[in-house]
């Protein structure tokens, strides 16, 4: 049971929290019929992403060997056989399908663009460089989409935005490890590490996270967001996404920790502390919360 835990990532399920982000702006995170359609599809979709998990690492599964860490993956070390991988990986997509299914028909046609986006990641597009980490950000953006379309909620081009640059700062962070390891230790994680340099990943990670950084203060100062929400204090939500970054580019360029970003989540309780403190402020504001 342990190795079917560690198969199918189930602590990487926390990034389909996406999907809830429409939901939590849109003021309708307490409808009960919304959260509940938003659960079901939640639920699903982690199925959906635990058969691309494993897809992924058997494709992966001779790279992964000379990873200082992900050589302890159940394909890659071999206590899961490649024929029982994909038998578990097909009960979960058919699972996956079906409860997509009874929540919403246009997150079950969204989780195909998702298969299929990640079935070609796996199979070649994860050896383009740029393409590789664009493609993980597009998939953050799928999910947002997910929560849209099961929430019946518009989605702004700020989140969409905010989301897609966030994701690709992480993702960058992420293959910046595989530069990392690569050009220090001599070891080849992936293909497409040969066409990147940790120099090119640290002025990647640079601009991005400037860029998003200002993004998110266009977004709070926004006549158009200060008026939805009718709240004059929304800057104050700046300072925890600001030492969040701060802290999150400390861990990679001074610790050289930023290939396991799930692993940081749970860990680095500085980043829970912005984390958390943002999701406290944003919801006194939006739920107009007393205080």
């Amino acid at each position: 049971m342990k190795d079917i835990i560690s198969l199918i990532r189930v602590n990487n399920w926390i990034k389909n929290l996406f999907i809830f982000i429409p939901l939590f702006f849109s003021a309708d995170l307490f409808n009960y019929q919304k959260l509940c359609s938003t659960i079901i599809v939640f639920i699903g979709f982690c199925f959906i992403t635990s058969y691309v998990y494993i897809i992924n690492d058997i494709f992966d599964k001779r790279f992964d060997r000379n990873h200082p860490t992900k050589y302890k993956r159940a394909i890659a070390s071999g206590r899961v056989s490649i024929s029982y991988g994909i038998a578990i990986a097909l009960f979960f997509l058919i699972s996956g399908c079906i409860i997509i299914y009874n929540g919403s028909i246009e997150s079950l046609w969204l989780s195909i663009v998702y298969i299929l986006l990640n079935m070609a990641y796996s199979y070649k597009l994860k050896k383009v460089a740029i393409i590789d980490m664009i493609i993980i950000a597009i998939g953050f953006i799928i999910r947002l989409f997910i929560g849209a379309y099961v929430g019946e909620i518009e989605l702004t081009q700020w989140i969409v935005l905010m989301v897609f640059l966030l994701s690709l700062f992480i993702a960058i962070a992420k293959r910046r490890d595989d530069v990392y390891i690569f050009e220090n230790d001599n070891k080849v994680n992936r293909d497409v590490v040969r066409q990147y340099s940790v120099n090119f990943m640290d002025m990647s990670m640079t601009m991005i996270s400037s860029i998003l950084i200002m993004s998110y203060l266009l977004f709070i100062s926004s006549a158009e967001v200060i008026d939805r929400y009718g709240n004059d204090y929304l800057y104050v939500t700046f300072f925890p996404v600001l030492i969040g970054i701060l802290r999150y580019n400390q861990i990679v360029y001074v610790f050289n920790k930023g290939g396991s970003p799930i692993s940081l989540i749970f860990k680095d309780i500085f980043l829970q502390l912005c984390v958390i403190s943002w999701i406290l402020i944003f919801s006194l504001i939006i739920y107009n919360i007393p205080t």
